[in-house]
């Protein structure tokens, strides 16, 4: 549960990024022609997410494996290199505080960075628990938006069997506007929780997925408001 729920996690970004990226190309060829690529463009990773879900299980076992502790040094993702260090991820666009204690470092192909809940103890739910950040700057994005990000995002998932976007607003977020995207789905018997926070400053592109079982998710809404609360946007 733990694993599968990361993965999901983060092929979410992965696919939302990949429409956004083919976009992007387009967009440098004529800024009339990118409009249309990037409506036309959201439909294949839609559906790609939606067929990739049924096979992440086996890849998923190498997130499990890359746990790296508080003193490492990382570097993940294409567009923020990070640090990870006295507790606290650092990169160009972004830092935010977690605590090597609870939360577990990971590398995940298409993020910056994951983290899993690792203070569980007797309650193996609350290792469902993850938190990922994916970054994308401005000449990478060549104009597209948070709310085109966003849009991406609720197509993903209401693509897909089993999930429904339940929550989708504009909001603050570390100082700087924001889109909020909620969704519930299934993971065999186990129903989840991912929240989506899509924000950009400059242009440049930070969203924050979090999320876990229903009922972890209850038990660890003050952990992950520690962490929220602790971002600064650069």
């Amino acid at each position: 549960m733990k694993k599968l729920l990361a993965s999901l996690m983060a092929l979410s970004m992965v696919f939302a990024v990949t429409g956004c990226s083919e976009s992007s190309d387009s967009s440098s060829e004529s800024k009339a022609e990118a409009k249309t690529t990037t409506t036309t463009t959201a439909a294949p990773a839609v559906e790609s997410k939606a067929d990739t879900t049924t096979t992440t299980a086996a890849p998923e076992e190498s997130v499990a494996d890359t746990t790296t502790s508080a003193g490492d040094t990382t570097s993940t993702g294409d567009e923020a290199k990070g640090t990870y260090e006295n507790n606290v991820y650092t990169s160009d666009l972004y830092s935010f505080k977690i605590d090597s204690k609870k939360w577990a470092m990971q590398e995940s192909a298409g993020v910056d960075v994951m983290f899993t809940y690792a203070d569980a103890g007797d309650d193996a739910e609350l290792e469902s628990a993850s938190i990922n950040v994916i970054s994308m700057s401005n000449d990478l994005l060549n104009g597209l938006t948070a709310s085109d990000y966003a849009d991406q995002i609720k197509q993903t998932y209401n693509s897909m069997d089993g999930y429904t976007v339940t929550n989708d607003k504009e909001d603050k977020f570390a100082g700087k506007d924001a889109y909020i995207v909620d969704v519930t789905g299934e993971i065999g018997s186990q129903k989840v929780l991912l929240n989506q926070i899509i924000t950009s400053d400059n242009g440049n592109l930070v969203v924050i997925t979090y999320g876990a079982s229903e009922n972890a998710y209850s038990k660890l809404s003050d952990e992950f408001k520690t962490v929220l609360d602790s971002f600064e946007l650069k």
